[in-house]
């Protein structure tokens, strides 16, 4: 398999640009973008660099307020998108640099539904790497600029994520409450016009969100939480198709995290497997780093022959 997009070359920047230079930009960003969903950041992160050094050229043309508006908004997202690669390929210093730069641009095109998913972005590295404190932080900041753009739906993301941040916290009633808030949003948002960046969260990518923060409550809080999470994970992993194959590992991950927390040894083994299986071909730090809870808790079970081959087989994979 070839996930990496064709090698191009690009002409030198034209001395005036149009609206027809705008979605050439959003073009390449949207091939990015579903190569980032489908086979990982690692697929894709050079080329999204590449790519960005030909487009920061387009600033220095000349073009009309509108199109400079329109092509701050798109580099900001190519920008956004090169930094989500580079998180999920393992490098979250540059990652942060990517979404510093991206909110520069947002902020100058005047997007702020854009300001507000690149503060979602910037928040889930923090959250990955253990700093939920952080990451609430941007989540609220990202919230803000999502009601300054009347976005239901970003308003939905950064309450998702903002629970996800309290249950690492160990806030069981602020991450209740914080799923509420996203569901109330997500439910007015039915006509709301979406924009590329935020197309993924749809009803079934809430449900996963609400099946992860369950599964942390579970991890950290009270272990009851984890048949809850089974009842939202199991149904969100038969709805991924292939184009959102790292979300599905991601969720079965987790689903296989509470299997082990129920007693079901079995069924977590499967699950874990099927897992794996997902993850083939695909090139994500970030999901060898989401194996480990899964893999910590397998060795804990490993007087069970289906535990530990599953802990073995994600040393094998993580290898």
């Amino acid at each position: 398999m070839n996930a990496k997009p064709a090698n191009r070359t690009h002409p030198c920047a034209a001395s005036r640009i149009g609206l027809s230079d705008v979605a050439r930009v959003e073009t390449e960003t949207s091939t990015f973008r579903a190569l980032d969903y489908r086979y990982g950041g690692g697929w894709c992160h050079d080329a999204a660099l590449a790519q960005l050094s030909w487009a920061y050229r387009l600033l220095d043309a000349a073009a009309t307020e509108r199109v400079k508006a329109k092509l701050c908004t798109a580099l900001a997202d190519l920008t956004s998108l090169a930094g989500w690669t580079a998180f999920d390929a393992g490098f979250p210093d540059a990652a942060h640099a990517r979404f510093d730069r991206a909110l520069e641009l947002a902020r100058e095109g005047g997007d702020n539904g854009l300001v507000a998913n690149i503060l979602y972005r910037k928040g889930r590295v923090y959250l990955h790497y253990e700093a939920p404190g952080q990451a609430l932080a941007a989540f609220v900041q990202g919230e803000r600029a999502a009601a300054a753009a009347g976005s239901a739906v970003m308003l939905s993301v950064l309450c998702a994520n903002q629970a996800w941040a309290h249950a690492k916290l160990g806030k069981r009633d602020d991450a209740i409450r914080a799923l509420g808030r996203a569901d109330e949003a997500f439910s007015r948002s039915g006509n709301e016009e979406v924009p590329v960046w935020v197309r993924f969260f749809d009803q079934n990518d809430l449900a996963a969100m609400i099946g992860t923060v369950y599964t942390e409550l579970a991890l950290g809080v009270d272990s009851a939480y984890a048949a809850p999470a089974c009842d939202e994970l199991s149904f969100v992993v038969e709805r991924y198709g292939p184009d959102m194959m790292r979300s599905k590992a991601f969720c079965l991950v987790l689903l296989a995290i509470d299997h082990l927390l129920m007693g079901d040894v079995d069924e977590a083994a499967e699950v874990g497997d099927r897992a794996l299986a997902a993850a083939e071909g695909m090139n994500s730090a970030r999901f060898a780093d989401r194996l480990r809870p899964l893999e910590a808790e397998a060795v804990r079970r490993a007087e069970h022959t289906e535990a530990r081959e599953l802990a073995e087989r994600i040393a094998t994979f993580a290898a």
